[in-house]
This record gives C-alpha cells, sequence and structure tokens, in this order.
C-alpha cells in the first residue's frame, strides 16, 4: 500500500515542477496569449510586492530551450519589472499543451471569490480590538472595504503603465510628506504601535530611495 507521500506526489500533474525563482529577463513578456484581462491601474499592487515581498506564484510555460511564456500572473510579472527585481517566483511548466494552458489562465480569471465587504469590516473591526490592526493592515483593508481589490492584488492579471504609475506616486507622495510634516510635532504623543508602523515604512522608504537614486546616477 501506498503511504500518503505516494498519494500526494501521483496528484501532481507531470507537466509541472517544483516551484522556482526564475530571471525576469528570461520571460518573453510581449507574449500575450493568455493574457485575458485588460489593462489596468496597478500602482497598489506595486506597492504591496515592494513591502511584502510575492506571495503567490506566478505560471510559466516553458519555451525550449531557455525561455518562458507567462499562462497566469502577467500583473506580479510587469509589478516584479516595474520594480526593478531581477527574478520571479513561478511554478514551472515544462509539457503543457496550449488547452491546458487556456484552461489554467480561464480558472484564473474565473474562479477567484474575493471577500466581501460585510466580511472585510467585521475582519477590520475584530483586528482593530485585538490592538493588531497597524498603518499597512488598516490602509490596505480600507482600500478593500471602500470598493477596490487590492486586498488580493495578484488575482487579477493586467499589465501595468510605468510612467503614469510613477507620475501617480510623485502625487501621492507628494500629500503624504505634508502630512508627515504636519504629524512631525505630536510625534512623541503618539502610542509606540502608530511610532513603530511609522518608523518601519520611513525605513523602508529612506532605503528604497537610496537603491533609486543608485540606479539614477548609474544610468
Amino acid at each position: 500500500m501506498s503511504d500518503d507521500n505516494d498519494d500526494v506526489e501521483a496528484e501532481v500533474p507531470p507537466h509541472r515542477g517544483l516551484p522556482a525563482f526564475i530571471p525576469l529577463d528570461r520571460i518573453d513578456i510581449d507574449d500575450d496569449t493568455f493574457k485575458l484581462r485588460p489593462e489596468g491601474e496597478l500602482s497598489h499592487l506595486a506597492t504591496d510586492l515592494a513591502r511584502l515581498g510575492q506571495l503567490f506564484p506566478v505560471d510559466l510555460r516553458l519555451k525550449p530551450p531557455d525561455r518562458f511564456q507567462v499562462v497566469c500572473g502577467f500583473r506580479r510579472v510587469a509589478a516584479l519589472r516595474f520594480l526593478q527585481r531581477e527574478k520571479v517566483w513561478a511554478r514551472l511548466h515544462t509539457d503543457l499543451s496550449d488547452d491546458d494552458a487556456l484552461l489554467m489562465s480561464l480558472a484564473a480569471v474565473i474562479h477567484p471569490h474575493p471577500i466581501g465587504a460585510n466580511d472585510l469590516q467585521a475582519l477590520r473591526a475584530r483586528l482593530e480590538g485585538e490592538n493588531r490592526l497597524g498603518v499597512a493592515a488598516k490602509e490596505m483593508l480600507d482600500r478593500a472595504i471602500s470598493g477596490g481589490n487590492d486586498l488580493a492584488p495578484e488575482s487579477v492579471d493586467e499589465e501595468v503603465d510605468a510612467e503614469d504609475l510613477a507620475e501617480q506616486l510623485a502625487i501621492r507622495l507628494g500629500d503624504i510628506n505634508q502630512d508627515l510634516a504636519a504629524l512631525a510635532d505630536v510625534f512623541g504623543s503618539l502610542d509606540d504601535r502608530h511610532k513603530t508602523d511609522l518608523i518601519k515604512q520611513l525605513r523602508y522608504s529612506s532605503e528604497l530611495v537610496a537603491f533609486l537614486e543608485a540606479r539614477f546616477d548609474g544610468r
């Protein structure tokens, strides 16, 4: 009799390999054969990837000898390229037919079920009551409750316009800097959780500024 591990291994499709990190420059980004959604705004996904890293792998099909085609995950690939990342975490499919690849892409569009607004509000209240709702988590939940799809941004395949995203970010950062200047005078009166959250986000921003300046100077 086979043990449980044998049963699990038998259920893995033969064309699918284990997730691996793939260089982005080996992906044919202009190949939109399986891109089933229109383009859209991507700033929240780029922000979440920069802050949290890539939470879910994309699906890539091997194009021998050493190139890859995106099956699912166009938005994640585009956002990672915008962030100047070098690799993407991906499931590799070495022998996937056109029909099966299309079914996978359709399933990614049809099956996701985002959590409803009422459930999100209940979740927000519970986390707030447990004193676990930090600034970043509150912002993410508020965006989702207001009607966006940003709580699970990686489930939608859309491309990013880097120039538009850069312009929007510059405007939003200007507003944020004004708020930070106003908050500086009362920073000492904040509770420790809010201080910690703000310092954490500002530290990340300062590291990102240094990274962008190095890229700008080295152009």
